[in-house]
């Protein structure tokens, strides 16, 4: 989704990687949709909703992205749901792609009106020829037809003074079919026309909304940039950027300078700018400053800039690992895949299918896909922040050597004291969106070991013999957890850690209620808390899927089930987690990753919850904030009998929160490992 004037630079020829990639999106949703109205009774009304998605493809992207969507939405449609899932498809696709079309070329009503009577002009003939060689079909349809006016006739004729009416109903229809090619014309012209401007009515308001929303988080290189880039050296020169409908500088003054070679760490608090600098060297303009650069950015392309992102699930696209590696490549161009897989150590895994790789391989995958790139620029941000230790040990290997082996830059954004230390020189911003000397980093700790002591206070969570298969019953089926015992007691703090793929999130998701185990069974006070969701409040890994609202005043307020108008309770809510009240105003999409989880917890600490399971609670957090969030939650557990579950491969500070601690060691719980030390998160 993009702001109107952010559209997608339009190119002949082929279809782009990022359009198929849309294309297979969407007609997904749209077939998805679909289906549903078709198979559920009464849920006709829902088909509604797939224009949507093929509205924003007529909108962003050419006609042929909305034609290939099409063509695979229906043909899934038509598999499950049969001719009636395929002409819903088909339906979508025309009023999304005429609301879409329309609203790109700055149209409206009347446009939508011309286009609609021409569209039903063509349909209604179609259907004249049709039904003038299939004969057979044409008594068939009118007979159809026919039953149903009879119908509708005799229900007139039981209202007291409608039977003329109603005689008069038969009679004008039987005249009508005497003429039933004008009958068929005007029907197809006044049904196209009708379901048109209905749809655009509607549809177009959607796109309004969405089209509204800004992107700011968005990788975008300016429209001419040429593929043929020399992105470094980089030199800032005072620079300032502030996102659309802000009031203050996300970021400056700044100036800084990237040299070939060079490999710089980037960090600061949250707040600092980091995200914003990442943008702005990845071809984003200033509003304010110059950036000097000898050539183009050349985002995405060889010999240009590369960057990758925190989440890895959002760049891994290929289905197998050898395919993700040149997925989007220019076509003639043969990297040495084998070689760039040994270099991030992921050596003989190229027929692996991506999906049943580990965080911590996803992301040296995504280091492998930016290498093929063989960028002059690679820009790493948090890389590490959402995988295990081990995966994190690998990454910062494999970051560490690359300016050696490449003729390239790196910069590497990071909240973590080692990672630091391992670049040339560290650019350090500071809450303003300058620069300082030095900042405070986060710490590594060894791993704690397990240990069964817990709170003095009755039995809460009770999980008894839990174990979890994912896909039961098929050729893909994979256990999770496996025979799981333990008591979470009232004021209770216990810290649940693991490598990735170990079962952690698994168990959350289990013990908030929000997936039933395979067997075995997880009690909130002696019962099932899937009977009982809500009850125990937890924060996902990734926040960002957790904030439904579009302001954080309103996602606050929302979260925690009190009028947004309350403005001293959402004050409370923030201050309570360290957040600056002015954010209040401030669109989630605006902020940070360590901001947007302080958000989440705000509205869920404000319910005074009985059971907190945090799910990486950190990730993204400087290291003032994470002081102060664990502060926070120590007072809470301590002096107001919160339970507090969290699960995490960040262990600093976490000793008076969780004196109690569980080790997960693929999907059983084992004896904790004493001599790791870990920054990262999974």
């Amino acid at each position: 989704m993009v702001p109107t004037g952010a559209r997608e630079t339009r190119r002949a020829g082929s279809l782009q990687p990022t359009e198929l990639a849309h294309a297979a999106v969407m007609a997904a949703l749209c077939a998805a949709t679909a289906i549903i109205a078709v198979v559920v009774p009464f849920a006709a009304g829902l088909s509604l909703l797939g224009t949507v998605p093929m509205g924003l493809l007529a909108y962003r992207y050419r006609l042929r992205v909305l034609v290939a969507a099409t063509v695979a939405g229906a043909m899934i449609a038509f598999l499950i749901a049969g001719m009636g899932g395929f002409m819903t498809v088909v339906d979508c696709a025309y009023i999304g792609g005429l609301t879409g079309v329309v609203k790109r070329r700055g149209r409206g009503t009347p446009t939508v009106t011309v286009a609609a009577l021409v569209a039903g002009t063509v349909f209604g003939l179609a259907a004249v020829a049709a039904l003038t060689v299939l004969s057979r079909l044409r008594n068939l349809v009118f007979d159809a037809m026919t039953a149903n006016v009879t119908g509708t006739s005799r229900v007139l004729e039981q209202i007291p003074g409608m039977e003329p009416f109603a005689l008069r109903l038969r009679e004008d229809f039987a005249t009508m079919l005497n003429y039933w090619p004008l009958l068929i014309l005007a029907a197809g012209i006044v049904s196209i026309t009708g379901v048109s401007l209905i749809g655009w009515w509607a549809l177009s308001r959607v796109l309004s909304r969405l089209f509204g929303v800004p992107d700011v988080h968005k990788l975008d290189a300016p429209a001419d940039d040429a593929p043929a880039a020399s992105p470094v050296p980089v030199r800032l020169r005072d620079v300032h950027f502030r996102y659309p409908g802000a009031n203050h500088d996300a970021l400056g003054p700044v100036s800084l300078s990237i040299e070939p070679g060079e490999h710089v760490a980037i960090t600061g608090a949250n707040g600092s700018g980091k995200t914003t600098l990442m943008l702005l060297l990845a071809g984003r303009e200033p509003t304010a400053g110059v950036i000097e650069r000898p050539g183009g950015v050349g985002l995405g392309h060889v010999g240009g800039t590369a960057v990758v992102m925190q989440h890895p699930e959002s760049q891994v696209l290929g289905t197998r690992v050898a395919d993700d590696v040149v997925w989007g490549l220019p076509a003639g161009t043969h990297p040495d895949v084998d070689r760039l897989l040994a270099e991030v150590g992921l050596d003989g895994l190229a027929e692996r299918d991506t999906g049943g790789l580990s965080g911590g391989e996803l992301q040296r995958l995504a280091v492998a896909g930016a290498l093929a790139r063989e960028p002059r620029l690679l820009i790493a941000d948090e890389v590490t922040s959402m995988v295990d230790q081990q995966g994190r040990e690998a990454l910062i290997s494999v970051l560490g050597g690359l300016t050696q082996r490449h003729q390239m830059s790196l910069v590497h954004i990071t909240h973590y004291n080692d990672e630091a230390d391992s670049a040339e020189r560290s650019v350090n911003l500071v809450g303003n969106g300058g620069t300082a000397d030095n900042v405070e980093m986060v710490p590594t700790a060894p791993a704690p070991v397990a240990s069964a002591t817990h709170h003095a206070g009755r039995p809460l969570l009770e999980l008894r013999g839990v174990s979890h298969e994912y896909g039961s019953g098929t050729p893909w089926a994979s256990t999770a957890l496996r025979d799981i015992d333990f008591v979470v007691h009232e004021g209770d703090g216990l810290l649940i850690h693991g490598l990735n793929g170990s079962g952690k999130s698994t168990l959350a998701w289990i013990m908030a209620g929000l997936l039933e185990p395979t067997t075995g069974s997880c009690l909130l006070d002696g019962v099932p808390v899937a009977d009982q969701v809500g009850a125990v409040a937890i924060s996902f890994q990734a926040a960002r899927l957790q904030l439904m609202r579009g302001r954080v005043d309103l996602e606050i307020a929302s979260s925690a089930g009190f009028d947004y108008h309350d403005h001293s309770k959402v004050v409370r809510a923030m201050t309570r987690v360290g957040l600056d009240p002015a954010l209040g105003l401030r669109r989630i999409d605006q902020l940070s990753g360590g901001q947007m989880r302080r958000v989440v917890l705000a509205g869920l600490l404000a319910k005074s919850p009985r059971v907190l399971i945090l799910d990486e609670p950190l990730a993204g957090l400087d290291a003032a904030s994470q002081r102060g969030l664990l502060s926070v939650l120590e007072d809470l557990r301590r002096n107001s009998g919160l339970t507090v579950v969290v699960i995490s491969h960040d262990f600093s500070g976490l000793e008076e929160l969780c004196p109690r601690t569980l080790h997960l060691d693929n999907g059983v719980i084992a004896q904790s490992p004493s001599t790791t030390t870990t920054g990262g998160m999974s």
